[in-house]
């Protein structure tokens, strides 16, 4: 050890002091998204900042004096049996035959690749998320609808608190300041709107309409202090989807209004003292997860929204704006404040607008911006916490925010990366127990359907889904096989349901919905591995399978064969706990699970192979740059190859990752420039230890698709607007600070945690604090100026765990 590392010098003791008072500048810093210009009506989904409580979201936008709320409600959808009597969710109405299986099986066997035809089912009726109208509030003499305003403004600041999920707009006006204030409670169940003034407040001019639906679906009705908005998605038989939202005004008996039926405004005059005004928003639908079975029809038609409605907006009108701030903020701190990534802000940046911190963000500078790396991983907890929460529906594509009446992709649940991203930061944050919205929507709409899918497609037990769900079930194949013919959905969800399992040790949770999950997708395998009659080795494979949007209808696709590597040992590694005493199916999975391909092969320039086909089918030249890396599943976000297979310190299949990760390219191709891709190659090259390629992915992600409200696009920094990348990116930056995965059944060795396996020079001085691990327990830990984690401390832990660095360094063993 040399004399500087025994007796820092007074220049090293400066600098520790310096980067421990940045550090602790950096706790205190509120994490805001702030902007000094409005968020304009014709582009919303790039400017504003999203709020929600689970079930209801809104987007903030327009001028001072005349903002409006862009409202959702998680359930309205187009589409389903509330569009089409006998909607069947994909499915055939008569079974495949058990010939048209085996004549897919065969001449896949016989040539390698083949057709699926007899599989495909159709798109119709299958639907998408919509937008359920707008809130508008217009401040007389200060704004005017249709965004143009009419006063002199001065000091205009808006700004998202990603801790509190509050939403503040200032702005003056010939002397008088103006203040609103947005949130979305989860406590009373509304979004609440406040606006304030220095002085007596003026006239306001309320609306909620939909101007993109027609007259003779929605109905727009006032009474005393509110606005009600009624609709339905269709008339014709059969009647579409009812919805229904109220806004309310907070302490009515003191305020004088009048109705403009043909306007459709609520015109509130406030009494000369007053100075603020609050509202309050709610909404429901008739749709009912519960009614998605086949005693049901299918339905998923509940009750009229309507009494829903009315009681929960008349309850929370009762309160002030003061209980009503301060419950939400409770409830919204108790969730933000369990987990702390604490970076430097060596470039000040949070004095800087996010807007213009993001324009400047270059992924090609020598100089990172440490804040706005934070600010994106905790706008990823943000944007969780705001979109999934008890009785709400899981966050879709996106998330819970859509301005149209049809979305991108509908707006749906692909299962083939996407859902799965959304879910990537949950357990490792603490945040495990707001993942109740997708076990009942998979246990609600995915298996009723999803046993018939598989009776019906496969002629098995168990149950299935494919690629695209909407939230009526469709869980039948929809009309393209390299898109659609997707069987392993189901298989990669059950990633997620072990893993809530491992990091909340729920054996209520697991015994009564996780293990039967796993079990039903666990059956359906068993019925449908097949011996490979091509390659003739023994091993069983699926046929037919297509890598996720990618290559032809094969066998043996590496991705199918890694994720049922894992549902296979998450049911061995769970079944006792679970209290599961069928021996029988216990045995038949152990003996399937010896003889499983287990999808890792190396093709002729190192790499891991996507296809088992041999190399003469050249499906698999260097430098194609798809979009999709499924055949690292079992890298990352999975662990059969990392964990399983003991990859992670195995040079072998560490260099075939590597080859495939560098052939794949940074995530910007000819098919797509979105975000998800690259920070899951982010993700990948961390469990690599590659701090530098990860951190680069990381960037780029930032640089090339996140618009101003740091919201990320689809197409570079164009829309359309899909969350996964958000989520995504908080979940390779946890790839990058820790590799806590699960051991084999039988693996009885000390579970060993790295932490900081590819933290980057670029966040040196850094800290976390809250970290979950598997098996229970949180750790605590700093490290040093390199990005080498120098301290750990473990809490909360009753099974033996070794916490180690990227080094190897023993931090703690307890």
């Amino acid at each position: 050890m040399s004399p500087s590392q025994t007796s820092p010098s007074r220049g090293s003791r400066i600098l520790a002091f310096l980067t421990a008072a940045s550090m602790t500048i950096a706790q205190t810093q509120p994490k805001l998204l702030w902007s000094t210009t409005p968020a304009p009506y014709d582009n919303i989904i790039r400017t504003a900042y999203p709020l929600g409580n689970g079930r209801l979201g809104a987007l903030p936008y327009g001028p001072p004096g005349a903002e409006s709320l862009s409202l959702n409600i998680d359930s309205l959808w187009s589409g389903g049996p509330f569009e089409k009597e006998g909607y069947t969710g994909g499915n055939p109405t008569t079974p495949v035959s058990e010939e048209e299986r085996k004549g897919i099986r065969s001449t896949i066997f016989e040539n390698g690749t083949g057709g699926v035809d007899p599989l495909l089912g159709s798109d119709e009726w299958y639907g998408s998320y919509r937008v359920l109208g707008n809130l508008s509030v217009v401040i007389d003499g200060v704004g005017v609808e249709e965004g143009k305003g009419n006063a002199t403004v001065q000091g205009y600041k808006r700004s998202l608190d990603l801790e509190t999920g509050v939403h503040v707009t200032t702005f003056g006006v010939n002397g008088t300041k103006f203040e609103t204030r947005t949130f979305c409670s989860f406590p009373h169940q509304v979004c609440v709107y406040s606006v304030s003034s220095s002085s007596t407040l003026p006239a306001l001019k309320i609306r909620l309409d939909n101007t993109l639906v027609g007259a003779d679906l929605q109905n727009i009705s006032s009474g005393e202090g509110y606005i009600r908005l009624r609709g339905v998605t269709q008339v014709d038989p059969p009647e579409g989807m009812r919805y229904d939202a109220i806004v309310r005004l907070v302490g009515v008996a003191s305020l004088k209004t009048s109705w403009d039926e043909e306007k459709g405004t609520l015109t509130v005059k406030p009494e000369k003292a007053r100075k603020s005004l609050t509202l309050v928003v709610g909404a429901g639908t008739n749709y009912d997860q519960k009614k998605g079975t086949a005693e049901h029809n299918y339905s998923f038609r509940g009750e009229d929204p309507g009494p829903f409605v009315e009681r929960t907006v008349a309850t929370a009108a009762l309160r002030t704006f003061a209980d009503l701030q301060k419950a939400h903020e409770k409830d919204f701190r108790s969730l933000t404040g369990r987990f702390t990534l604490t970076l430097l802000d060596p470039l000040k940046s949070s004095a800087v607008e996010t807007a213009t911190l993001i324009s400047r963000y270059n992924a090609s500078s020598p100089i990172s911006d440490p804040y706005l790396e934070s600010l994106f991983f905790s706008y990823a907890t943000y944007l969780f916490i705001s979109s999934s929460r008890l009785g709400s529906l899981p966050p879709n594509l996106q998330g819970r925010w859509s301005e149209g009446l049809s979305s991108a992709w509908s707006g749906d649940y692909h299962a083939n990366i996407n859902l799965q991203m959304n879910h990537w930061t949950p357990d490792q944050t603490g945040l495990t127990d707001l993942q109740d919205p997708l076990w009942d929507y998979m246990t609600d709409t995915w298996v009723p359907r999803g046993e018939e899918t598989a009776k019906l497609l496969y002629g098995s037990r168990g149950w299935v889904v494919h690629n695209e769900v909407n939230i009526f079930g469709h869980t039948g194949m929809k009309s393209g096989a390299e898109w659609a013919n997707y069987a392993a959905s189901a298989a990669w969800m059950m990633q997620h349901v072990f893993d809530h399992w491992e990091y909340s040790g729920d054996r209520d949770w697991l015994r009564n919905q996780g293990y039967p999950l796993m079990k039903g997708v666990a059956l359906f395998w068993l019925d449908n591995l097949q011996e490979d009659a091509f390659s003739k080795d023994g091993t069983l494979v699926v046929n037919p399978c297509n890598s996720p949007e990618h290559g032809p209808s094969t066998f043996g696709c590496a991705h199918f064969q890694q994720l049922i590597h894992q549902v296979f040992e998450a049911v061995l590694s769970t079944s006792t706990a679970a209290g599961d005493t069928d021996t029988g199916f216990l045995s038949n999975v152990r003996s399937s699970l010896e003889k499983l391909d287990k999808g890792f092969h190396i093709g002729e320039w190192g790499q891991i192979k996507e296809w088992k086909l041999p190399t003469s089918y050249n499906l698999e030249p260097q430098n194609d740059t798809h979009r999709h890396l499924s055949e690292l599943i079992g890298w990352y976000p999975g662990y059969s190859l990392s964990s399983f297979h003991s990859g992670y310190t195995n040079s072998t299949i560490r260099a075939a990752i590597a080859q495939k990760l560098q052939s794949r390219g940074i995530g910007n191709g000819p098919d797509a420039n979105a975000g998800w891709e690259k920070v899951w190659r982010a993700a990948c090259w961390a469990r690599l230890n590659e701090a530098e390629k990860a951190y680069f992915e990381l960037r780029y992600a930032v640089d090339q698709n996140a618009a101003p409200n740091a919201l990320s696009m689809y197409s570079g920094t164009s829309t359309p607007f899909q969350i996964d990348a958000n989520f995504g990116f908080g979940g390779a930056v946890l790839s990058m600070l820790v590799v806590d995965i699960p051991a084999a059944v039988d693996d009885t060795s000390v579970k060993t945690v790295v932490l900081g396996p590819a933290i980057p020079e670029a966040w040196g001085g850094g800290s976390v604090q809250g970290l979950r691990l598997r098996g229970g327990g949180v750790v605590d830990f700093g490290w040093d100026g390199k990005g080498l984690v120098t301290t750990a401390k473990v809490s909360g832990r009753s099974t033996l765990v070794r916490i180690v660095n990227r080094e190897g360094d023993r931090l703690v063993e307890v």
